[in-house]
């Protein structure tokens, strides 16, 4: 269970990288985003490569290693993720997020299911071990 809590955060903090990149280079520019979309997703840069990335890769590293921090920094992020899922969720029913194209409704579903799956599945893990 370790080895998957620890490639599940490391391919997190990936994903987000990766995520933020394809924002910057297609979304943001794509003429045929609302702006209430990108002021949304401009929004998350900071917290999601400033914060959540670096606890993820700080958990991992410390689970990997055996550190106390690791644990730590688990619950961070588990926690974390819960918070940018919900909002996400949020967003997205109030603003028929789930109601544009299918490739949108898809990839909306699953990066907002990846966060209130995976945040509960860490704080749970770093409760019991």
């Amino acid at each position: 269970m370790l080895m998957t809590i620890i490639v599940l955060q490391i391919l997190l903090a990936v994903g987000f990288i990766g995520f933020w990149t394809y924002f910057f280079i297609v979304e943001n520019r794509n003429p045929e985003r609302s702006e209430i979309y990108l002021a949304f997703e401009r929004s998350f840069p900071v917290p999601d490569l400033g914060w959540i990335t670096p606890c993820l890769i700080i958990s991992a590293i410390g689970l990997l290693t055996n550190q106390s921090y690791g644990v730590f920094f688990t619950i961070i992020s588990g926690s974390s993720l819960i918070f940018l899922g919900l909002l996400d969720i949020s967003f997205n029913i109030q603003n028929e997020g789930y109601k544009k194209s299918i490739s949108d409704t898809i990839m909306n579903l699953v990066i907002n299911l990846i966060c209130i799956i995976l945040g509960p599945i860490f704080l749970l893990y770093a409760w019991i071990i």
